[in-house]
């Protein structure tokens, strides 16, 4: 498994940083890391057709009608686009906004497959390895074309994750990492922490907000929040400055699925409450390139909306929904608008214009900036988290003027921090991470975590179901062998106490053992209400001198942005290979 150690013989560190909405990557060598860490190169991204670069491109991609990789990012929302305007795009694939799908299943099994827009059906790993291996090839021909002649075995890569994230959803993109040909030298970054190393690195005049503040300037003892608010989720965790500048977390990861696309979800709600369900419905199928392109236009537009605007705004809507309009129920949009529906007087339909009220625009942030600011405040509710005072806003969604806003009323008495790269603080962090990370000194479990084991059986304590024998011995069938309790705080590799665990069969070489988690944190038995199986623990005991008498010690490794395990034969005290699976889910 990863081990959190710093990788001194690497000449380049490059990361990439997969997002829901956006992705990018970005590099930077150890000789222009030592003078100037901030010195990271990325790729300037053409925006397809909207004009401009930026440092990220869209996570969409496209594959023909027989599976094969097509395009990624713009490219591939354009060719989409031309396939449908033309009526060919029913049998290819197009997937954008998919990595939500590692968050939505809690239960991540290695073969999940993922629907794309039209509904057809694709492995995840095969669509996310392809993404993960077009961005590597990307940035080995960007540096090719530099003429900058550096080996595989010389690069570290580092792939960033939501810190919120399942082990079996870590697990599930190192693997398709290591599918699209990542195969060694890789780092998973959790994205709070990578924006946070970042920011410890920004020079004051790189800053902004209503403190000007430096995170490396913070003496030991402070404690700030990070907020990093991405298009998919929102990441928070709360960390404290320690002596040397290293950073500790004093409350766990947290957060949710809150992040910008919701903006997105109340717009198409809003036009659907205008237009109809029918008329909504048919335009997506009918006019799937129009489509696109208004999924497009708001996406840049809601970018805009600030809460001091108090003029109408101007939406961009595709002409094809009024003559739906039209055709379906027999008057214009713009009559519609103004014979006393519930949104008369306040919003205007010309042409392929839609004019809104101010604060019909604006409501379309209200449930998702609520739902946020009032997570934050239970965070500040928390005994851990008592003397934090300042806000940290990082990730794309954290540009939003609407989200700023809602976090500054909220919490008027503390001191924000913002910087002006907000949405790339997690991808250039990535890089600084894969060149150090010991910046990070510890973190906090988010759950409980134990084996199931049969263990000897309580009369009158444990349950008579759970009662089986064993040479007819009785045991408990199902207890939880903790190894490490929800709100502890392990340093980076830190191990736990070992476990010791024997074969059941005395000719077996390999144990597998049933790992759960749980945010109880002292639970009894692996079937209580709350517990969940995470996967399986396999340990090599190729010796079977000693039969059912030969026992393993296990200690699961926590603190790491992976978790790992050593085991050891405890008669020969020699290690062994024990490995992780948390993506068969077969019990």
């Amino acid at each position: 498994m990863a081990k959190s150690v710093t990788t001194p013989e690497k000449l380049m560190v490059a990361a990439i940083d997969f997002g829901t909405t956006f992705s990018g990557y970005a590099f930077a060598f150890r000789n222009d890391y030592m003078r100037d860490p901030l010195k990271i190169t990325g790729n300037q991204w053409s925006l397809g057709s909207q004009a401009g670069v930026s440092l990220k491109t869209s996570t969409c991609v496209l594959f023909n009608s027989r599976g094969e990789f097509a395009a990624f990012g713009t490219e591939a929302e354009d060719k989409y686009s031309e396939l449908a305007l033309e009526e060919q795009h029913y049998d290819w694939y197009y997937y954008r906004r998919f990595k939500m799908a590692l968050y939505n299943n809690q239960a991540i099994a290695r073969d999940l497959e993922i629907e794309d827009d039209n509904g057809n059906k694709m492995p995840a790993m095969k669509v996310f390895s392809a993404c993960i291996s077009y961005l590597r090839q990307h940035m080995t021909d960007a540096c090719n074309s530099r003429h900058v002649d550096i080996e595989d075995d010389e690069i570290q890569w580092v792939l960033t994750v939501p810190a919120i994230w399942t082990d079996g959803a870590k697990q599930f993109m190192r693997e398709a990492a290591i599918r699209a040909g990542i195969s060694k030298n890789l780092m998973i970054a959790l994205e709070p922490e990578a924006a946070s190393i970042y920011c410890k690195h920004l020079p004051l005049n790189k800053r902004e907000g209503n403190n000007k503040l430096s995170l490396d300037s913070l003496s030991p003892g402070t404690k700030y929040l990070v907020l990093d608010a991405g298009g998919g989720t929102i990441d928070i965790t709360v960390q404290e400055v320690q002596a040397g500048g290293r950073l500790r977390e004093v409350y766990k990861a947290n957060g949710g699925n809150w992040g910008g696309t919701k903006v997105d979800e109340a717009f198409m709600e809003f036009l659907r409450d205008i237009v109809g369900e029918g008329v909504m419905n048919r335009f997506k199928s009918e006019f799937r390139c129009d489509y696109l392109e208004l999924c497009r236009d708001f996406e840049i537009k809601k970018r805009t909306i600030t809460p001091e605007m108090d003029q109408k705004i101007t939406f961009k809507i595709p002409i094809a929904i009024n003559d739906l309009f039209q055709e379906m129920k027999g008057k214009s949009l713009r009559e519609a608008s103004s014979d006393g529906s519930k949104y008369a007087n306040r919003i205007a339909c010309i042409g392929d214009k839609l004019r809104v009220d101010a604060d019909i625009a604006k409501d379309l942030f209200k449930v998702t900036c609520a739902t946020i600011v009032e997570h934050i405040f239970m965070i500040f509710q928390q005994d851990e988290v008592a003397g934090t005072d300042i806000i940290l806003m990082v990730g794309g969604f954290s540009e939003s003027p609407m989200l700023r806003a809602a976090v500054m009323e909220k919490f008027p008495d503390k001191r924000l921090i913002i910087p002006q790269e907000a949405g790339l603080s997690v991808l250039k962090g990535a890089v600084l991470f894969g060149f150090n990370n010991t910046v990070i000194a510890s973190r906090i479990c988010k759950y409980t975590y134990g084996i199931a084991v049969r263990d000897d059986f309580r009369e009158g304590i444990d349950p008579e179901s759970k009662k089986v024998f064993v040479l007819r011995r009785p045991l408990c069938e199902g207890r939880f062998s903790k190894h490490a309790e929800a709100g502890q705080s392990v340093d980076i590799d830190e191990a736990t106490g070992e476990h010791t665990y024997r074969p059941s069969e005395p000719d077996q070489t390999k144990v597998d053992l049933k790992v759960y988690v749980t945010e109880s944190l002292n639970p009894e038995y692996v079937d209580e209400e709350g517990c969940q199986f995470l996967g399986s623990l396999t340990v090599d005991i190729p010796d079977i001198t000693g039969g059912l008498k030969r026992s393993i010690g296990v200690q699961l490794i926590f603190g790491g942005t992976e978790l790992s395990v050593k085991a050891r034969i405890v008669k020969s005290n020699e290690i062994t290979s024990a490995t992780f699976d948390f993506l068969n889910h077969e019990m």
